[in-house]
């Protein structure tokens, strides 16, 4: 389960950031003793906001009979791969205005005494950040069972800590280690999370089809190559690089043809948005 500590440690530590950002504009402020309270209340209401989601996902899954199951954990994992790869082309384009943008967002209803509205700006930053966390963990959500419930808090929990801890060394450190190189790296693990997502939603969307005797190309589903020999991709190492960055050692022709695809459209894509900035 390193994903779920990855992503929750990368998403809590953005909202973190925001929480940091919006904090230290307040504290400025001469009503900053007034203002703290709304800060609070808007993190509250975007954390609420985030485990409402949560249950209700986990909810809907639980009343599903096995095809719906299987349909609805297709579609959770899809819609993951494009928050993920949404998200991280507006980090890409924007992340460098975050803080100029969060703290004139602020300002404007700070003038008019209107700290409801920056409550409202704070709850819709850390509910967005949350509900990409929710939605990416939505097939371990969906999976929790009395065996693997504590192992999967745990790493939940580890990554909001490591995310305060990272925060923390950041700002200690922010003339050493550049925030641009940190979202960069990040960025692009979380893009071959993101077609982690996308192939394992392809793969289980072709099973379910064989399933149910829909005529397919054979082709598609005969392994490209074999690896294995190299790196297992159910060893340690090998189930490692295939939870992170999409690997297969017998990775059938619809998983290479969805890879290409992805790079093709995703590429692009992002560098097209950096000579727009």
């Amino acid at each position: 389960m390193g994903q779920v500590l990855f992503v929750v440690w990368r998403e809590s530590f953005e909202a973190l950031l925001v929480i940091g950002i919006i904090y230290a504009w307040i504290k400025r402020h001469p009503d900053a003793h007034n203002g703290m309270k709304y800060l609070w209340a808007g993190v509250a209401i975007g954390v609420i906001t985030s485990i409402l989601l949560a249950l209700l996902i986990y909810g809907v899954f639980n009343v599903l009979n096995d095809t719906g199951q299987s349909l609805f954990m297709i579609f959770m994992e899809l819609l993951a791969c494009v928050l993920i790869v949404q998200m991280v082309y507006w980090m890409n384009k924007h992340g460098s205005s975050m803080k100029s943008e969060i703290e004139s967002g602020i300002s404007r209803n700070a003038a008019h005494h209107n700290w409801w509205g920056a409550a409202l700006i704070i709850a819709i930053a850390i509910a967005r950040e949350g509900s990409e966390i929710v939605v990416f963990l939505s097939s371990f959500i969906m999976s929790l069972t009395t065996s693997n419930a504590s192992t999967f808090f745990i790493e939940v929990g580890g990554g909001i800590a490591i995310a305060g801890l990272t925060l923390y060394v950041f700002l200690l450190t922010n003339r050493l280690i550049s925030w641009s190189i940190f979202f960069k790296v990040t960025g692009v693990i979380l893009l071959f999370l993101a077609l982690s997502l996308l192939l394992k939603g392809v793969e289980e969307s072709a099973n379910l089809l064989i399933e149910y005797d829909f005529a397919i190309p054979e082709f598609l589903i005969y392994p490209a190559w074999d690896t294995t020999v190299f790196l297992d991709d159910s060893g340690i190492a090998g189930n490692f690089i295939s939870s992170f960055f999409a690997y297969r050692s017998q990775p059938i022709w619809l998983s290479v043809i969805t890879f290409v695809l992805y790079w093709a459209i995703v590429i692009p894509l992002f560098v097209r948005s950096k000579k727009n900035v």
